[in-house]
């Protein structure tokens, strides 16, 4: 049975900015969602995520971290750091964003989230790639 288009959509999306294999790796990943409505909405959503005439994938991850900061959803929010660590992104140009929050969250919540960001760099700076492994699961082995 084929792929529908959006998982194909999807694999090709996260091997062209992680490397070949990973988007059938991240498939697995999402495939734990039990749901089949909410995962098919996700991987939509990284439909939209790959047309980049209007928005980079860079702006994407950004914004994403910051709104996932603002509503408190530090661990995914840590995955999108990595992630712009990964594209190139500068750890001072992540920082100053979180920084920014302050003006619309205020101070004290943006210091937790900027904690949270920090920490996330410095996952990224000692593991590498390694460090987002939980998106890109390997094949179970199977017996028999």
């Amino acid at each position: 049975m084929s792929k529908p288009d959006f998982v194909t959509a999807t694999e090709h999306y996260v091997d062209r900015i992680f490397g070949p294999g990973t988007g059938e790796k991240h498939s697995r990943f999402l495939e734990r969602i039990e749901n089949a409505a909410l995962r098919e909405q996700i991987l939509r959503f990284h439909v939209m995520e790959a047309e980049t005439s209007q928005i980079s994938l860079e702006e994407n991850y950004l914004i994403g971290m910051c709104v996932l900061c603002a509503s408190k959803h530090y661990a995914t929010a840590g995955m999108f750091a990595k992630t712009l660590l990964h594209l190139g992104v500068s750890k001072e140009k992540i920082l100053e964003a979180v920084a920014r929050l302050s003006m619309w969250i205020g101070g004290l919540p943006s210091v937790e989230a900027a904690f949270a960001i920090q920490k996330a760099i410095a996952d990224y700076e000692d593991q590498g790639l390694a460090s987002l492994a939980v998106w890109f699961p390997e094949a179970e082995a199977r017996n028999g």
